[in-house]
């Protein structure tokens, strides 16, 4: 979502234009051109001078009645020939080459089995959001993708006459937690508008249905369940100032943030937060209930209430298309939880990082500091990345191309390709810091083309914004999807 910098990586932007690069006169020449046919056509060419075959038949006839006593003509020299075309996997490779000079910078392009381009494949680089593959593909490996995350509310025992002494919302890690307010907002922005949630008032819904009428010492946010640590040391303080990412919480609810229409407001403690939205709800239902300090449920309250999320193949889905920062983290720490751990970030990226290993990925180089993407001592090599992405062929992994984002659909490429070929048909992972940019994702044509490409310098968005332009330009003329 707009507050998060990886979101940011495809922001609202202008129809952009699709690069066609040329072979003139021997050098190769970026030349930009927006996509003007109404047919759709587009494409990338060699421009060509071949030389001149014309020359006289012969000498001009003699004169009458004259015998020539000139020299036979010499035979005539055979034109040069035309030099040859590339092949087109060979242009491609020299095309990215010019895109991506003088960047740190990988890119890996399949047509079908062919290995196309396969420029540094394996060299680690900063791979921004494009990891959430990663993450997205160890949660669908080891929780499965029917997996769902449960709040639930507690109390020191069941309602007596329509009153509670306590209750405690405990958090379970679930990324979706929303009010309707929050929702009907998501479903206003165009990059979210498909994304699902987590009603938070059918909780509230059903602890009026047992008639609870009053919560005599308010409800209390718990988020035990993972390290409290809210931001990680080695980020920049910018990430937690701009909102690229909220506190991070295992009861979190409208993405962590007490404002969103207009300047976000993050929550400053996401459980207090949570469980004073709780007792609204349980006030416009006609329950007196107000808001307590958070603090962990006793191990001998019951269960009175509980709220699952959407089957983790959506969750994961969710946080690919928008690139959701926050929903990245929370998972990385339940991979943790899961493998016997506390929920930190730390236990979790090693979960993530074996289990890469163990699918079988070509995991060399792969190192993880946090799940989102944010930080920039992360590691990822392109042939890893699109190994992830090929995952998706595997059953219970379908995940992972359904959440890819779609050119002009909603997502994190809402707003590019609009209006050309590749609208509707470019599907990617994207990814952008100030720092690394990349792209993992399939382009159909009459090559269907599956990529990855990770580029490291200093890069303004306008500036990663033009290099993916020129890259997806060369691939689209390669793939016949103009």
């Amino acid at each position: 979502m707009s507050r998060r910098r990886s979101r940011a990586d495809s922001v609202a932007r202008a129809t952009a234009p699709v690069l066609v690069l040329m072979l003139v006169t021997g050098s190769l020449v970026a030349v930009a051109s927006r996509h003007t046919s109404p047919h759709g056509s587009r494409s990338a060419h060699l421009a060509l001078t071949s030389p001149s075959t014309s020359a006289p038949d012969g000498p001009p006839p003699s004169a009458p009645g004259t015998t020539s006593t000139a020299p036979p003509h010499p035979p005539r020299a055979a034109a040069a020939p035309a030099p040859a075309s590339p092949p087109p996997g060979v242009l491609l490779d020299q095309q990215a080459g010019a895109v991506l000079a003088g960047l740190p910078s990988c890119l890996v392009v399949q047509d079908g089995q062919t290995q196309v381009v396969a420029r540094a494949p394996d060299a680690p680089l900063a791979p921004a959001s494009t990891q959430k593959l990663l993450v997205g593909a160890a949660a669908l490996a080891l929780l499965g993708p029917g997996f769902r995350f449960d709040t639930v509310v507690r109390a020191p025992a069941r309602p007596h006459d329509g009153a509670v002494e306590t209750l405690w919302l405990v958090g379970s890690g679930d990324p979706l937690l929303a009010t309707s307010g929050y929702g009907a907002w998501l479903g206003r922005q165009p990059r979210t508008r498909d994304m699902p949630t987590t009603p938070l008032g059918l909780l509230a819904d059903q602890l009026a249905a047992q008639g609870v009428r009053t919560v005599r010492a308010g409800v209390h946010g718990d988020d035990s369940r993972y390290d409290r640590l809210r931001y990680l040391p080695s980020w920049d303080p910018k990430f937690g100032a701009e909102n690229d990412v909220t506190p991070l919480a295992a009861l979190t609810v409208n993405g962590g943030l007490t404002r969103w229409d207009g300047a976000a407001v993050a929550a400053p403690d996401p459980a207090a937060y949570a469980a004073s939205e709780l007792a609204r709800l349980l006030h416009d239902r006609g329950v007196d209930a107000g808001g307590g300090a958070d603090e962990a449920a006793p191990p001998t309250a019951v269960t009175i209430a509980h709220l699952a999320s959407p089957p983790l193949g959506d969750v994961v889905a969710a946080m690919l298309q928008t690139s959701d920062n926050l929903a990245a983290e929370l998972l990385t720490r339940e991979l943790d939880r899961h493998a016997g751990g506390t929920g930190t970030t730390a236990g979790g990226t090693a979960v993530v990082m074996a289990t890469a290993a163990r699918l079988g990925l070509p995991a060399a180089g792969l190192q993880l500091i946090d799940g989102s993407g944010l930080d920039g001592g992360n590691r990822a090599t392109c042939r890893l990345l699109l190994g992830a992405l090929d995952l998706s062929a595997r059953p219970g992994f379908e995940a992972l191309s359904r959440g890819l984002a779609v050119a002009g659909r909603p997502g994190t490429l809402v707003h590019r390709w609009v209006g050309t070929p590749l609208a509707g048909r470019l599907a990617a992972k994207t990814g952008w810091t100030s720092t690394a940019a990349g792209m993992v994702g399939v382009l159909p044509g009459g090559h269907r083309l599956r990529f990855a490409f990770l580029a490291n310098g200093p890069l303004p968005w306008a500036a990663a914004e033009g290099l993916e332009d020129r890259l997806v330009g060369a691939l689209a003329a390669y793939a016949g999807a103009g």
